[in-house]
């Protein structure tokens, strides 16, 4: 597995839309979401993978979760077997790709905005994401 990876950014929605389209195998996933907790977010990635999305991605990059932890999101409080880094772990840990956690982007306290599409570096060693190109061209 390398801890560096050098691709173009894709977002995946949570919806059964997402289940159409796979991510390009040059991709980085990119995800976020707030006030779901870990059984919603395992839900939905298991989704992913079982319908093979997530084969071939180059790297994934999670945003920033705020209120996702055990109790604090929507829906029914279900019991505390796993928490959200468990979650994680375990759907993504398995891709051989580097992964990125708390990446602040998304529905956090700071509403930094992440170009799709455009090439990326993504090094899970040091912790970083580098836009490589512009998201927008010049006239």
């Amino acid at each position: 597995m390398s801890a560096r990876s050098r691709a173009g950014v894709q977002a995946a929605r949570w919806s059964a839309a997402a289940c159409r389209t796979s991510c390009p195998p040059w991709a980085i996933l990119f995800f976020e979401v707030a006030a779901f907790g870990p059984s919603w977010i395992d839900r939905h990635l298991l989704q992913l993978r079982q319908a093979g999305k997530l084969d071939g991605v180059a790297g994934v990059v999670v945003g920033e979760l705020p209120d996702a932890d055990w109790g604090d999101g929507l829906g029914p409080d279900w019991p505390r077997a796993r928490t959200l880094d468990d979650v994680l772990d375990e759907r993504f840990g398995g891709l051989g790709v580097p992964v990125l956690y708390g990446l602040q982007c998304g529905h956090g306290e700071d509403m930094v905005t992440l170009p799709l599409g455009v090439r990326a570096t993504l090094d899970a060693d040091a912790l970083s994401l580098t836009i490589d190109e512009p998201a927008l061209a010049a006239p």
